[in-house]
This record gives C-alpha cells, sequence and structure tokens, in this order.
C-alpha cells in the first residue's frame, strides 16, 4: 500500500508539474502577444504623426502661397491708385 501512495504522489506532482508548464507556456504566449499589440500601437502611432507632420507643412505651404498673394493685391491696388 505504501507504494502504492508513492506511486500516486509521483503521478499527482507530474501532473502539477504539467500544469504549471502550461501556466507558464501560457504566460509567455500572452505576454509575447502583448507586446505585439503594443509594438502595433506604436507604428500606429508612428504613422499617425508622420502624417500629420505632413499635413502641417502643407498648410505652412498654402499659408505661404496666401499671404504672397495678399501681398501681390495688395501691390496692385497701390499701382491703381
Amino acid at each position: 500500500m505504501k507504494q502504492n501512495k508513492g506511486n500516486r504522489n509521483s503521478e499527482g506532482l507530474e501532473s502539477v508539474s504539467h500544469a504549471a508548464r502550461l501556466a507558464v507556456i501560457a504566460g509567455a504566449i500572452t505576454t509575447l502577444g502583448d507586446a505585439l499589440s503594443t509594438i502595433a500601437a506604436g507604428l500606429a502611432l508612428e504613422d499617425e504623426l508622420k502624417e500629420n507632420e505632413n499635413n502641417s507643412n502643407e498648410i505652412d505651404k498654402l499659408q505661404k502661397q496666401i499671404d504672397e498673394l495678399n501681398y501681390e493685391m495688395k501691390q496692385l491696388k497701390r499701382m491703381s491708385r
């Protein structure tokens, strides 16, 4: 009987060991998924910032053109007087 109890204990420990290994593997996979998600969010944010920067550059160019046209209009008004 003592030998039978010893087998049960070792089987129980073995099954706990497998469960612990699976828990560690599951935790590692979850952590990897979280890391990939964070990287993807960072890349999306970087793309958004670049797009905003490009839009800002375009707005600056348009403002410069508007300012130049206003200057030319003022010059034309002065010439017509």
